[in-house]
Parts: C-alpha cells; structure tokens; sequence
C-alpha cells in the first residue's frame, strides 16, 4: 500500500530524525553489531512506496525510518557543510521499490549519500561517507577461489574505479588465500556484491549441462 509522507507530516515540535538519534532495530534479539549492520543491509531490499511533496528532509527520513522500521539518522553537521539543513524539501513519488532505491533517489539530488555505522544508517555527504570507509571481508565461491588476482582486478576495473588506492583513491583491496578484505564506502561494497553474484552466477551457468 502505498503511503504519503506528506499527509503525515508530524508538527514542527515532534522528534526530530537527526544525528544523535538512533531509532531502534527491528529485531531486539539481535545485539551483535556486525549482525546489525548485516540485517541492516538486508533492509536495503526491502520493497517499499513512497509518496512525499515538498516534505522537509528531517521528516522525511523519520518517516521513512518508521514506515521500514529502519534506523536512519541524518548528520546534520555533514551536511551544514554543503550548504544544506533538515528544512530542505523533498518531492519524491516511487512505487514498490527498495529502500536503497529511495534511499538513492531522494539523496543523489541534494549531493548526499549514506552509510551503514555504528549500527544504523547515516545520511552524510559524499566526502564524509569516503571518510568513514567499511571494512568487510569476502569469501570466494569455489568457483572463484584459486584466482583472487583476477577478481581484484576486475573488481578495481569496473567498480567505481577511480577510488582504489593503486590511483591515489582511499578504498583499498587485497586477497588472503581465498578471501578478499576490502575498505570501501556501502555503495561500492553493494556493487562488489552484485558483480561477485553476477559472476559465480555466469561460472555455474557455464559448467550446467
């Protein structure tokens, strides 16, 4: 069903979704927080429909973090030093689609971003978001685990790259036997995910009868 952020605007005086703030995750069992951030990322999947006119972003995002049951904070102090505020409106009109979809089309406009930290979803500008950089580790499918040199490679090659610090960008990589430890913001991680799938996929394809 789809739901209108703008006839549900709360009143200047109600909370406000801003940095310090950190709404509660849905499952309270889990308490693990690299658990956390791993549901968290999951939430990014989750399909939802957003109306919203000219909402301010402060109350779009608490909104947001309700109707998903999702924490999401916005920096404010970040994004002061863009020029931007919690006031600045949001018009935006998406029908069943992923958090991440509304997360990215709501943010891309106004030149902002989010992360995945301290176990909630922070909406910060591009250079804060490059300055607080997410380790995660990969392990390769057996299809992919003698060759991590030609993963990096392709990885560095076709994920955003003109980030990875052989070019004198902040993100780094690099193979033990057949993992992959990479430092990189959430949206490369998300592309580092769907290129791994697309490949293992395309390998089992490949070897099908």
């Amino acid at each position: 069903m789809r739901t209108s952020l703008a006839q549900q605007a709360p009143a200047a005086n109600e909370e406000k979704t801003d940095a310090g703030e950190k709404p509660a995750v849905q499952d309270p069992t889990v308490t693990d927080p690299a658990a956390i951030e791993k549901q968290l990322r999951s939430k990014l999947s989750q399909k939802t429909s957003i109306e919203a006119s000219e909402l301010p972003l402060k109350q779009f995002l608490k909104l947001l973090s309700e109707q998903t049951d999702t924490p999401i904070v916005l920096d404010a102090r970040s994004i002061e030093e863009i020029g931007l505020s919690g006031e600045v409106p949001v018009s935006l009109s998406l029908n069943n689609v992923s958090l991440r979809s509304v997360l990215r089309n709501t943010l891309r406009p106004l030149g902002l971003a989010y992360a995945i930290q301290d176990e909630v979803i922070h909406i910060m500008t591009h250079e804060a978001v490059e300055g607080n950089l997410v380790t995660r580790v990969y392990a390769l499918a057996d299809s992919l685990k003698d060759k991590p040199k030609k993963v990096i490679h392709v990885i560095i090659s076709t994920v955003n790259p003109d980030t990875w610090e052989v070019i004198g960008g902040p993100s780094t990589i690099v193979a033990i036997n057949n993992l992959l430890i990479v430092s990189a913001t959430e949206h490369t991680h998300e592309q580092i995910d769907s290129l791994l799938q697309k490949i293992e996929a395309a390998l089992q394809t490949r070897k099908s009868p």
